[in-house]
């Protein structure tokens, strides 16, 4: 199966991720493109381009996993998209009149080769304790994620309900637990 892990920053992606590989250790991970880009480019700050190169960078690592049977990535298109709409949103721009519209045929189509998307929504039981430069951002980017996710803007994923994307919270154990009755 290939998993994807998405929402907000700072909701236990990563975590999430760790503790899937230990109870399934025939997993592999694939680490958040950012950090893959930013060994490419130390200086790499976060904008509309940056997030567009990161898109870019899912997609293909997608494409290069297509027939990997046991993966889970930190992260899929649809991150991209929900914090591009945030800049976007700043500048007053419709998200359709940037160059990320233009991948939205492409977008789907690689989403068609993830078999799950692991949605980790802003909720009060999935809500980690940290210190917050912007929370107001976060709370921006979770909603365009859930307008990705809930109302499906922007036409990005397959008509016909794959993948399955489900919505998870609480605590660790319960979230593998939950995670396994969709295996």
């Amino acid at each position: 199966m290939r998993i994807a892990v998405s929402g907000t920053h700072f909701m236990g992606k990563s975590t999430l991720i760790e503790d899937f590989i230990k109870a399934h250790p025939e997993y592999r991970s694939e680490a958040e493109p950012y950090y893959k880009l930013l060994e490419e480019e130390p200086s790499l700050e976060p904008s509309f381009d940056s997030l567009v190169a990161q898109l870019d960078y899912s997609i293909a690592e997608l494409n290069q996993y297509a027939n990997e049977p046991n993966i889970i990535f930190d992260r899929c298109p649809v991150d991209f998209i929900a914090y591009a709409m945030c800049i976007a949103d700043q500048d007053d721009i419709d998200i359709y009149d940037t160059e990320l519209s233009d991948r939205f045929p492409e977008i789907k189509q690689v989403l068609n080769q993830l078999d799950l998307i692991i949605f980790l929504p802003l909720k009060k039981d999935n809500f980690l304790e940290y210190t917050e430069e912007n929370p107001a951002y976060r709370k921006r980017a979770d909603k365009n994620f859930k307008k990705l996710y809930r109302d499906e803007v922007c036409d990005i994923f397959p008509r016909y309900g794959h993948p399955r994307i489900i919505e998870i919270s609480g605590d660790r154990i319960t979230r593998i637990k939950k995670i396994n009755a969709y295996l």
